[in-house]
């Protein structure tokens, strides 16, 4: 049996640590585990049926472990009768801060938030503001405004994509990510930085284990129950002595897990999904 683990080509190289774990974990359990740049894909409708093919792959895997932000794929697959993990409609809402809000929203504690095109000429809400693409992941095409010059850059920056625009927290440059696998908590992590507003590992941030306290965990459960998830991140800042729900990540990172030496995630992923196949 064969699992396809679909990329953006360009992300293919830095995250070859995480794909030689899943070819690991494959061939430990008897499996194929193969790399998919999402570029070499042909898929569409043909003789009024679904189709999809890749350049370098001799038909079609069993399940696929989407890496990419791309919601409509993994529907395609789906449509096909392959399961896709994280499923194709929590990719859809965790790949667009929007609908993540909206789906959070009346659940958790979260900063007001604004959602606008790049149109818009003021922030809506008082400065200073943290402005983000919709469809951003991974810290990046997040931008801190503290004027309308800045904001006006940001939005410039964004374009073409819509923004949203959230009130800065009273401590930037931290918040906590609990990783889900299914509705299980895997752990829990502060992230921090010194430098910077944002708290991404991916821009130089430290991490350390940190118990975000029972109810903040039953909520990330309680998403991840509703997203029927795979693996994903939900995120929290911390904000006026509490912690407020910030967005969650799909083709989460995994990179603070194993540097603190926390198991193999991709193997318990994978057994996960085979568990899942065989319910």
């Amino acid at each position: 049996m064969r699992i396809w683990l679909v990329y953006d080509r360009e992300n293919i190289q830095r995250n070859q640590f995480f794909i030689n774990r899943w070819l690991d974990a494959g061939r430990e359990r008897g499996l194929s585990a193969s790399v998919v740049a999402r570029e070499e894909l042909a898929w569409g409708v043909r003789e009024g049926q679904l189709y999809l093919s890749a350049e370098t792959q001799d038909g079609l895997p069993f399940c696929v472990v989407m890496r990419a932000a791309a919601p409509l794929l993994s529907a395609h697959f789906e449509g096909m009768g392959i399961p896709v993990f994280n499923n194709a409609r929590l990719s859809n809402i965790c790949n667009d801060k929007r609908l993540t809000h909206q789906f959070a929203a009346g659940r958790a504690p979260m900063m007001e938030t604004a959602f606008i095109n790049p149109g818009e000429t003021q922030s809506p809400l008082p400065y200073p503001v943290v402005v983000k693409a919709a469809r951003g992941n991974g810290g990046r095409q997040v931008y801190l405004a503290e004027d309308n010059a800045s904001f006006l850059m940001a939005l410039e920056k964004i374009a073409p994509d819509d923004a949203l625009v959230q009130g800065l927290c009273d401590t930037p440059g931290r918040d906590v990510r609990i990783y889900m696998l299914g509705d299980a908590v895997v752990k829990s992590m502060m992230r921090f930085s010194k430098t910077d507003f944002r708290s991404n590992m991916g821009l130089g941030a430290d991490t350390f284990p940190w118990d975000p306290g029972k109810e903040t965990l039953a909520l990330a459960q309680d998403f991840a129950r509703r997203l029927d998830a795979g693996l994903i991140g939900v995120d929290f800042l911390l904000h006026r002595g509490q912690l407020v729900f910030n967005e969650i990540e799909d083709a989460v990172g995994t990179r603070m897990l194993y540097a603190l030496g926390e198991g193999d995630i991709v193997r318990d992923y994978l057994a996960f999904i085979l568990r899942k196949l065989d319910a």
